[in-house]
């Protein structure tokens, strides 16, 4: 079993500052992540509203962040979580690796994409349905696709699969976009993108590939089909963190609650990020809540000596 003071499941954005900020407090750091550090920067093409940066490229971002970790000799541990403990001391963490001993942990895990729960929806998962436009709108250059969502992220990824595709339509299930005024303007003014509000997902049909979509006008209650090699579906997030169950910690939507400190009602255990219940989710939030996620760890940690 390994040891450490403050171990930090999840390796986006807000992972990475609470590991920099406890690692500039002098504290032990494991920083830990299934997959590879970004966390769902990875499905973001470009950021434009980042402080300092203007307009970059996600993977630009990742890098930079990534940098920073390694000036301050941090690095990223693969692993997946599969349970927490609490001990007298601490916490146990389990991973498909190895088990940690901490005395404090922050999760940082973010969240997964959720299913849209049309039909034929998981048939075609890899086929021509995906979630993220920035990993596979490539294998759709010069076509015809579907994005389905009327969020930010929804309209963000159809300019940018415009840039590959032959054809882009967004189809929304509500009367109004919810994305934020600029990049709704930037959608509606856009020359070669098709949007159809009101309007929901029947279902994915085709061979032994994506072909076309079934959709229906709530307006109208028509039936249309639409041909596409592709559907990009944007339509919310669920929290990853099911290996926290038995905390009693989550929300009825499973995110962690935690007070104005990150911390949860477990002492010596904190979130950050997307994976708690918060209004707003960006880049900016996810940093700020790892801050202090991390400074409210190390505080805690100095409350631990003192009575030792």
């Amino acid at each position: 079993m390994l040891r450490t003071e403050i171990l930090i499941i999840g390796a986006g954005p807000a992972g990475m500052m609470a590991a920099i900020y406890a690692k500039r407090a002098n504290r032990n750091v494991v920083l830990l992540d299934k997959n590879a550090a970004g966390g769902r920067l990875h499905s973001t093409y470009e950021v434009d509203n980042y402080l300092g940066f203007g307009r970059v490229t996600a993977q630009e971002l990742i890098d930079k962040m990534v940098n920073h970790l390694h000036d301050l000799t941090i690095e990223v541990n693969a692993g997946d979580v599969k349970s927490i403990r609490p001990t007298g001391s601490g916490f146990v963490v389990q991973t498909d690796k190895v088990h940690y001993q901490a005395d404090a942990v922050i999760i940082a895990t973010g969240t997964n994409a959720k299913k849209l729960g049309a039909e034929n929806e998981e048939k075609y998962i890899g086929r021509g349905v995906s979630y993220c436009a920035v990993c596979d709108g490539v294998f759709h250059k010069d076509e015809a696709v579907l994005v389905i969502g009327g969020g930010d992220s929804a309209l963000e990824e159809s300019l940018y699969l415009n840039q590959l595709c032959r054809k882009v339509t967004i189809v929304h299930a509500l009367p109004d976009f919810t994305a934020i005024k600029g990049v709704v303007d930037r959608v509606r003014d856009h020359p070669e993108i098709d949007c159809f509000l009101n309007t929901e997902v029947i279902g994915f049909y085709g061979d032994k590939e994506l072909e076309s979509v079934i959709l229906r006008s709530k307006d109208t209650d028509e039936r249309f089909e639409l041909k596409v090699s592709g559907a990009f579906i944007y339509v919310g997030n669920r929290a990853d963190c099911s290996f926290i169950q038995d905390f009693n910690v989550m929300d009825r939507e499973g995110f962690i609650k935690v007070n104005q400190d990150m911390a949860t009602r477990v002492n010596g255990l904190y979130a950050c990020g997307d994976v708690t219940k918060k209004d707003y989710r960006f880049i900016v939030t996810a940093i700020s809540d790892g801050a202090i996620a991390a400074l409210s760890a190390v505080k805690h940690l100095e409350s631990i000596h003192k009575t030792e």
